[in-house]
């Protein structure tokens, strides 16, 4: 693909899948405006990494203020794709549950992603592209991370109600939803994952960004609305059902 000029808004890209989806629009010849908040040596590193291809600010998504400044930095832009990556993921007691947690990781995974989208969706050109990076633990229940995982359903719906109105000025909106990905902060859960997972492997960053770029290209053209799974078929496995298909052997 020949993308030259193109330019992607990305919030997150210090590390983990925002980086790897940074990088890759980076080698593919977009101009990448990022976000970072606490990670900022990892940041500067990456802004000394890809110079004037990168311009990069810190924003706290979970002060509403910060994100109405950044959104008035943006609005001089032109941009070509608005991708809501930065997130955050705190664990809960639910017998002693902090609200705090609540009203933060709502503030961060789903009304700056909306804000964004709703205040710049007119600096996209035609033909452009929002994505959101949600979660598989937007589709199931939760036991200690109740705010996270309702943060990534609502965001899935936001996914489907922005695409419902823009797509009259032919911008097409998307949710990628990971599954376990190994990020450089992997813990002894999430290596488990591996064990039901039936490509016996978790996924890896950069395997995510090429869906993203491919969401972003004129290949997926007619893809809107929709939230794109990418977890090696984990979702697909019952416990129970591969327990009892092994007792059959």
């Amino acid at each position: 693909m020949a993308i030259q000029d193109k330019v992607a808004i990305i919030t997150g890209v210090s590390r983990g899948i925002g980086k790897a989806i940074c990088e890759k629009f980076i080698n593919e010849g977009y101009i990448v405006h990022g976000t970072y908040n606490t990670s900022k040596k990892e940041a500067e590193e990456l802004k000394k990494q890809y110079k004037e291809k990168l311009e990069i600010y810190k924003v706290d998504f979970s002060i509403r203020e910060q994100t109405i400044k950044l959104i008035d930095k943006f609005t001089g832009i032109k941009m070509d794709v608005l991708i809501n990556n930065a997130g955050m993921f705190e664990g809960e007691n639910f017998e002693k549950f902090n609200l705090d947690i609540w009203f933060n990781t709502l503030e961060v995974n789903l009304n700056a992603p909306f804000l964004l989208a709703i205040k710049l969706h007119n600096n996209i050109r035609k033909g452009g592209s929002i994505i959101n990076i949600a979660s598989t633990d937007g589709f199931i229940g939760s036991f200690g991370s109740i705010s996270y995982s309702v943060s990534k359903s609502a965001l899935i719906n936001v996914t489907k109600s922005l695409a419902n109105n823009l797509g009259k000025r032919d911008i097409r909106v998307n949710a990628i939803a990971p599954g376990w990905i190994n990020t450089g902060m992997s813990t002894d859960e999430s290596l488990e994952a591996v064990k039901l997972t039936p490509l016996k492997r978790n996924g890896k960053p950069e395997e995510v960004a090429d869906l993203a770029l491919f969401l972003a290209s004129n290949k997926a053209s007619f893809i809107t609305g929709t939230t794109i799974v990418i977890d090696g078929a984990y979702a697909c496995v019952d416990y129970i059902m591969k327990k009892e298909a092994e007792s059959f052997k």
